[in-house]
């Protein structure tokens, strides 16, 4: 089935026609975007200059927010609608256009090539593939059971998940053909898979066996077994892929494992719960963001501390720019996006007086690949 959604001319050459001759926020390397759902706006951060560029007020609460480089598009998911916004950000008007859907966009994500977006409804067990451009669903595929986030192959072409009712794997590419791989018992909680950045290895956790299974995604088999942690959560690697970081919540550790031999390198204290894990600076310094405030910078071979920071409250995921020189952290609670330089291990700018419920920050282009 093809859904087809008619838009205006005027939109459409605004969004997907030539570029205007009025400056935007369209430089994927550059900007980086926030959501309040109770603000109903969107933050848009410059992460050069390190300040607030603009604000793009909605009519519907944003739930989730990611950016198309090669389409030059914000795209924000309202769950409640079943919409999404298309935002033009190669005009500084940024203009919104309503992209209407047949099904809840619980989960949203653009593929690596930056055309196509995949959609995942969890109430209905429905995943689809949208080519924005065109307006055409490239695959619907229903029987989707998953708790965690869905994983693009890196050339787009394919879509993973697991599924925690059957210890599985599953693979969907777009021209429906489906792979299943059992890599657990049923019922063990799976986190979500996290993969090289040239999509070769795949990498799941197991926070009931302490164990994360590595996947050959070219033949689709388990070659590995790794015992790690009591609790582990999923994966994070390094943008140069030679590193996977595996966070332990109950301990509250980092272990790093070799994607070269698979092997265990080490296991590093930090000082809470590691709520995300980024490579920067090259990827010779890793920053572990912690559920309760605090940031931990590593060097990357070794696991030595190389510094430690608090936040002012709960932090976001938070996200690295492409050059891998500075991360930015949005902080619940206390409406402020933090800086970090990655090569100094030091504290930048804090932007204060945003909205109090900033979402995770997103980026067209930037160091966080792993995902």
């Amino acid at each position: 089935m093809f859904l087809r959604v008619t838009i205006p001319l005027i939109f459409a050459l605004g969004v997907f026609g030539e570029a205007r001759a009025c400056a935007g926020f369209d430089d994927g390397a550059r900007y980086a975007f926030s959501a309040s759902v109770e603000a109903r706006r969107v933050i848009v951060i410059d992460m050069e200059e390190q300040s607030l560029a603009s604000e793009i007020r909605l009519d519907l609460a944003p739930d989730l927010v990611v950016a198309s480089d090669v389409l030059k598009i914000l795209i924000i998911a309202h769950r409640s609608a079943q919409k999404l916004t298309l935002i033009d950000l190669r005009d500084s008007d940024l203009p919104q256009i309503e992209y209407p859907l047949v099904i809840t966009p619980d989960y949203i994500d653009v593929s690596p090539i930056g055309e196509t977006v995949a959609i995942l409804d969890r109430g209905r067990g429905v995943l689809e593939i949208h080519a924005i451009k065109r307006r055409d669903i490239l695959l619907h595929v229903t029987g989707i059971s998953s708790s965690a986030d869905l994983t693009f192959s890196a050339d787009g072409s394919s879509v993973y998940w697991v599924d925690d009712k059957t210890g599985g794997l599953n693979s969907v590419d777009l021209w429906s053909k489906r792979n299943f791989l059992q890599i657990a018992e049923p019922g063990q909680q799976l986190s979500a898979m996290s993969r090289t950045a040239d999509g070769l290895l795949g990498f799941v956790s197991n926070a009931d066996s302490g164990d994360v299974y590595v996947i050959n995604l070219r033949g689709f088999d388990l070659i590995a077994t790794l015992r790690v942690a009591p609790n582990p959560g999923r994966p994070w690697g390094t943008a140069d892929g030679r590193y996977m970081f595996i966070p332990d919540g109950s301990q509250n550790t980092i272990s790093a494992i070799s994607t070269a031999d698979l092997r265990h390198r080490y296991t590093v204290k930090v000082d809470d719960r590691p709520l995300s894990i980024h490579s920067g600076w090259l990827d010779t310094v890793i920053a572990v963001v912690g559920a309760s405030g605090s940031v931990v910078m590593l060097d990357v071979e070794s696991g030595r501390v190389l510094a430690s920071h608090r936040l002012s409250d709960h932090p976001r995921e938070g996200i690295v720019t492409s050059d891998s020189k500075t991360l930015a952290v949005p902080v619940a609670n206390s409406g402020e996006f933090v800086f970090l330089n990655m090569r100094t291990q030091s504290m930048g700018t804090v932007l204060q007086g945003l909205p109090y419920d900033l979402g995770e920050a997103s980026m067209a282009i930037s160091n966080n690949l792993c995902h």
